[in-house]
């Protein structure tokens, strides 16, 4: 089954890593969705129930970002509070949607591994940084790769 990555770039041409990323993805066509969060939704405007069902046809969830002070871009954050509902995403009524996918992150943070380390410029890993993600994905029953 292939594997659906959720871009979220605000400014996606001025990329390097994130853009060339892409652009590998995209010539294996078999394996990968590439679907970015702001190219297909440029109001802000989510379609929901697209979006659910997307992620329901697909059975690993890559979301790749740039790390914005210290989180994802603002239409990823939207992205996962208005997609991962209760009652599908997670919740006693739900189907627990992301149960057999495997989630992991693809993440650009632009500065040196040596910041992200204790005692470095952000005193913390950037697993630690990277830890709300682990929990969501744990919430909803998926699992962190």
């Amino acid at each position: 089954m292939k594997t659906l990555i959720v871009v979220s770039h605000p400014n996606l041409t001025h990329s390097v890593v994130n853009k060339r990323w892409i652009e590998e993805l995209k010539k294996y066509p078999d394996l990968y969705t590439v679907h970015d969060l702001y190219q297909a939704y440029p109001d802000g405007v989510i379609d929901v129930a697209k979006e659910q069902a997307l992620v329901e046809q697909h059975g690993n969830l890559i979301l790749q970002f740039p790390l914005y002070w210290f989180n994802c871009p603002p239409r990823l954050k939207q992205w996962l509070d208005e997609v991962f509902l209760y009652g599908w995403a997670y919740g006693s009524t739900s189907g627990y949607k992301l149960k057999s996918h495997k989630i992991a992150l693809a993440v650009s943070a632009g500065i040196s591994q040596e910041d992200f380390v204790e005692g470095g410029q952000y005193n913390g890993s950037l697993q630690q940084i990277l830890q709300p993600f682990e929990l969501t994905a744990k919430i909803c029953a998926g699992r962190l790769c």
